[in-house]
């Protein structure tokens, strides 16, 4: 568990790859786990560190979209209230019941849905902070970010990501802009992603500029007649010199498959 800011830590795993993080924030009544990885053994030392430092604290456990990645080990909190965006549940339960072999089996322990939802906005306020829920279109149909008023601290889920973000939403390039926007006005000193390391809010500048970057150029490609297999277009070309250093050979292919998808839409 590492410390960001008093009340708030991380745990990170690598899933297939990609570095990803779930968080863990205690206020005055509550203990808010953000995100629940990829098992529940994955969540052994969030239980451990909250077995000691959570006391009778009532805990929430959020889950920021429904990704595998971000779900699968929900059954680790199985009595808990778990918290999402409304049409979570229903895209949870779609991808369990998937028989696409391309996505990841469950766990033996399953995957408990989330029992509490809301639509735009849910809020936790205690005493010492407030903890909003904030609907985030865009990355999928049912992203949501946990924004704290006080610590000035955003976690975004997949809603941004470091060097560059993954596309997961058909027709959802327009939606994913207004959210990032709309983030942008959020007075926020910390950016926390999923996948990605912390930051300043350039992040969410950085994520806005790449999806028009991309999508404006391989439309421009696609007038031109390039086939969906010969697009051309490093993905320096859309990053600032920060985050193209960070690209590495896994966000690469996240960026050819991008490319692919937007080639599908325009």
């Amino acid at each position: 568990m590492k410390e960001l800011t008093p009340g708030i830590w991380t745990h990170a795993i690598d899933a297939e790859g990609f570095p990803t993080v779930c968080g863990v924030i205690l206020t005055e009544r509550r203990a808010f786990v953000v995100d629940t990885l990829t098992t529940p053994d994955d969540m052994r030392p969030v239980l451990e560190f909250l077995a000691v430092s959570a006391g009778d604290r009532r805990l929430v456990v959020v889950n920021t979209h429904h990704h595998w990645d971000h779900v699968y080990g929900n059954a680790a909190f199985a009595q808990a209230d778990i918290v999402a965006q409304q049409v979570c549940p229903r895209l949870i339960q779609a991808q369990l019941d998937s028989a696409d072999e391309m996505l990841r089996l469950p766990p033996a322990e399953g995957v408990p849905l989330p029992g509490i939802t809301f639509g735009d906005r849910l809020t936790y306020a205690d005493r010492d902070e407030s903890v909003h829920l904030i609907h985030t279109p865009g990355h999928s149909e049912d992203s949501l970010v946990v924004f704290l008023t006080r610590a000035r601290v955003l976690f975004a889920g997949d809603t941004v990501e470091w060097p560059l973000p993954n596309f997961a939403q058909r027709d959802g390039m327009e939606a994913w802009v207004t959210t990032l926007r709309r983030l942008k006005q959020l007075p926020v000193d910390l950016v926390v992603p999923s996948h990605g390391r912390a930051m300043d809010k350039a992040i969410i500048d950085a994520n806005e500029s790449y999806i028009l970057g991309v999508y404006e150029a391989v439309a421009a490609a696609k007038a031109r007649g390039v086939p969906r297999g010969e697009l051309d277009l490093a993905p320096a070309r859309f990053l600032g010199p920060a985050a193209a250093a960070a690209t590495d050979a896994v966000y690469e292919a996240v960026h050819r498959e991008n490319l692919l998808w937007a080639w599908d839409e325009v």
